[in-house]
């Protein structure tokens, strides 16, 4: 007894005790398996083709995509992807007014237009909720990736706007010295040197003869510093531009068609966004003393159309300011009942091409027409829900901000409307924590689309692969 007692006393070793608890250690158990998918069709996809299919997206549907959770609101307005999004827009722009390329009819004291389909010439317009212009006089003058510069005339001096009719957002700027209203000039463009918008003031006409010491200057706001600077009066240029005139913004330029009164005639006027200088442009080759009745962009081209009235039409284009390419030529115009269409001759603008290649144009305010380069043919285009209209604006759909990086913006939605919702759509919160069949219905919308701009990268390829053989 004595002797097993002592035994009971001795130490452990260390390889004794070492042994005793590699014996005590139990494995861990296995993880506890994933729990069922409650729906088996539901299937979750990487976030690289979560983008990818987003950004093929129009904006006014991502704007709705925001309150799907807080990754989606996260990735759609962060800066990359509205650059990337902005990108690929900018591509289509102008060549199919189905896909990202919009056009605003501008009325008379009411609300804007938006042309939002073309199928066998027949366009519909829905009216854009934007409070802000209802019942006032309004002019757009300029846009830039989506976002339109318009002044509106309050009653109490005018105010300048910069709006985003894709994202439903607004944003007033801060009024220059003797502000004039709507009979200001103003331009809207993008500085690539400092990745910033840009609104510049030129000389009005209208001022000039109808306000007593008008004092012609250029001044430009940057959107994010949102103040305005005088440019040096020696860079001012000695020519008006009357105030119902857009500027148009080609390849880091502003134009405008100004008048230069010593020489009775007008002249294409350019600014560049990033040096800020003036310059005059040299027309297109005079034939037959046409003149020029609009300026405008038909994708990264500036065009003009020259014209001799009751005569026939040229419409011109140049992307260096030098070299002018002749683009469309024409004297059998449409046949009006009632009419001499010979009268609208000098009234024609191209504004972008259609999904069959031909180029619509706006007979100014009161018709729209497509034109066939190939047969030389015009075609009626009818606007239903229009009657007529001041202004046409072609513009870039996009998700850039109006506030330009920083300042705040408003929605243009008046009180108590759902424009912009869709129906039965919840907050975020809400909306984050949805029912499953909510979710595999989006998930099956995405699956969908990966699969159509699979298809489409997969004829484009092959069709460009024909072409290289031929």
């Amino acid at each position: 007894m004595h002797k097993k007692h002592a035994d009971a006393k001795m130490p452990t070793s260390p390889n004794h005790r070492r042994e005793e608890e590699e014996i005590n250690i139990k494995p861990k158990p296995p993880p506890p398996p994933p729990p069922p998918n409650p729906n088996p069709n539901q299937m979750e996809l990487p976030e690289d083709i979560v983008a990818d299919i987003l950004k093929r997206l129009p904006a006014k549907s991502l704007v709705r995509f925001r309150c799907v959770c807080k990754p989606w609101c996260s990735l759609i307005t962060s800066p990359s992807f509205v650059r990337t999004h902005l990108k690929l827009n900018r591509s289509q722009f102008q060549s199919d007014l189905g896909t990202s390329t919009r056009i605003i009819l501008s009325r008379y004291c009411d609300t804007l237009l938006s042309m939002v389909s073309e199928n066998n010439n027949v366009v519909e317009t829905v009216e854009l909720d934007f409070a802000l212009v209802r019942n006032l006089p309004y002019y757009v003058k300029g846009h830039s990736d989506g976002l339109l510069c318009l002044v509106i005339n309050d009653g109490f001096g005018g105010m300048a706007v910069i709006y985003n009719p894709s994202i439903q957002e607004y944003r007033k700027l801060p009024s220059p010295c003797n502000f004039r209203s709507t009979r200001e000039v103003l331009g809207l463009g993008f500085d690539s040197s400092i990745d910033d918008y840009k609104v510049v003031r030129v000389p009005s006409n209208y001022c000039r003869l109808k306000c007593p010491g008008y004092q012609p200057q250029v001044e430009v706001l940057e959107l994010k510093t949102n103040c305005w600077r005088k440019i040096p009066d020696e860079d001012t240029p000695p020519f008006f531009i009357e105030h119902i005139f857009q500027a148009t913004e080609v390849n880091g330029g502003l134009y405008w068609l100004a008048e230069d009164h010593d020489a009775s005639r007008c002249v294409i006027l350019r600014f560049d966004l990033a040096e800020e200088k003036f310059k005059v442009v040299l027309p297109p080759p005079d034939e037959n003393c046409k003149s020029i009745s609009w300026i405008g962009a038909l994708k990264d081209w500036l065009c003009v159309v020259h014209t001799r009235r009751l005569s026939d039409v040229h419409v011109w284009a140049t992307k260096d300011d030098k070299n002018w390419t002749k683009i469309i030529t024409t004297s059998r115009f449409p046949r009006i009942p009632g009419r001499d269409p010979f009268l609208d001759s000098f009234r024609y603008m191209p504004l972008c091409y259609t999904e069959k290649g031909a180029v619509l144009m706006s007979v100014r305010g009161e018709r729209f027409v497509t034109f066939d380069t190939r047969d030389n043919t015009f075609e009626h285009v009818d606007i239903r829900g229009a009657q007529h209209w001041l202004q046409e604006t072609v513009y870039c759909e996009s998700l850039v901000s109006p506030g330009g990086g920083g300042n705040p913006t408003e929605s243009a939605v008046a009180l108590g409307s759902d424009v912009g919702v869709a129906e039965g759509e919840q907050d975020e919160d809400q909306t984050a924590v949805g029912d499953s069949t909510s979710s595999n219905s989006l998930r099956q919308l995405l699956v969908g689309l990966k699969r159509e701009v699979h298809n489409l990268l997969v004829c484009s390829v092959g069709h460009r692969n024909i072409n290289d053989d031929n």
